[in-house]
């Protein structure tokens, strides 16, 4: 049966959506927040930068959107509920959360610290997770026919080592792949569906800086070698459109899904 126009592009709109993208005062994040106030959403801003998120928020109200920046450290339980909180009381529920937040700098296995490798864990696999947990509540409450959808961003060295100096990092998003998998089947009959993206490499700040500690260093490993990335590197709308996709209607039978958005690396 044809599709028409009006059908193909509905399946890509999240029309009067109320979504929050944490991390989204740059990067991934920001480009994401953007695309999203473009398919009609109605944005939370949600950063540990506020100034930054604030900027985001207003290019989007400037453009005609609707967004609103919230200062939160994901790691921190009573940030994360006051974040949903003033989510509620602005908006009055959430159909979209996309974890995106996360805290990379390297550091090397054998001279790493217990304090870099847990806070890396809070941010980016106890972030996540409270984050999912104030999302589904909420979606759960407003009922399985308006359900939800939670995009988790992971990285594609969760799948396949990609640069040296990363196991915490790759670590702790290799046990957001976890949690993706397992809330996605505990909360499938809520109408929430649950999917996350590997990125490969991206041209964003804080892919361009790689720093360890205060001193920029060139990154060594295997998603270095040349010819390694089919692709190249990614811009972030491209990674913000993958997002979009598992956010939209296009995506509605899909749910555990963990989708590499790789440019070809792990086919290389």
């Amino acid at each position: 049966m044809p599709v028409s126009n009006e059908k193909l592009n509905a399946l890509f709109a999240i029309p009067s959506k109320i979504a929050i993208v944490t991390g989204a005062a740059s990067g991934i994040g920001k480009a994401t927040a953007h695309l999203f106030a473009h398919a009609g959403a109605k944005l939370v801003i949600a950063d540990i930068d506020i100034k930054a998120a604030q900027n985001v928020a207003s290019d989007i109200i400037t453009a005609g959107g609707e967004a609103l920046a919230v200062a939160v450290d994901i790691s921190e339980e009573t940030q994360v509920q006051r974040l949903f909180k003033r989510l509620f009381d602005a908006y009055g529920g959430i159909d979209i959360l996309v974890n995106n937040a996360a805290y990379r700098p390297k550091a090397d296995f054998l001279e790493m610290s217990v304090e870099t490798w847990d806070r890396m864990h809070d941010v980016n696999t106890r972030g996540t997770f409270l984050c999912m947990r104030e999302a589904i509540k909420l979606m759960r409450i407003q009922g399985a026919d308006r359900g939800g959808a939670i995009v988790n961003i992971s990285t594609i060295g969760a799948a396949h080592p990609t640069i040296f100096n990363n196991t915490h990092y790759d670590s702790s998003k290799s046990a957001v792949n976890g949690m993706t998998r397992t809330a996605a089947a505990e909360f499938a009959g809520d109408g929430i569906r649950i999917n996350a993206i590997m990125p490969g490499g991206v041209h964003t700040e804080g892919t361009m800086k790689m720093q360890d500690g205060n001193a920029v260093s060139t990154p060594k490993g295997p998603i270095m070698m040349p010819g390694r990335m089919l692709l190249g590197m990614a811009s972030p709308l491209q990674l913000a459109s993958a997002i979009l996709f598992l956010a939209s209607p296009a995506s509605s039978f899909m749910t555990g899904h963990i989708m590499a958005v790789d440019g070809g690396y792990l086919v290389g």
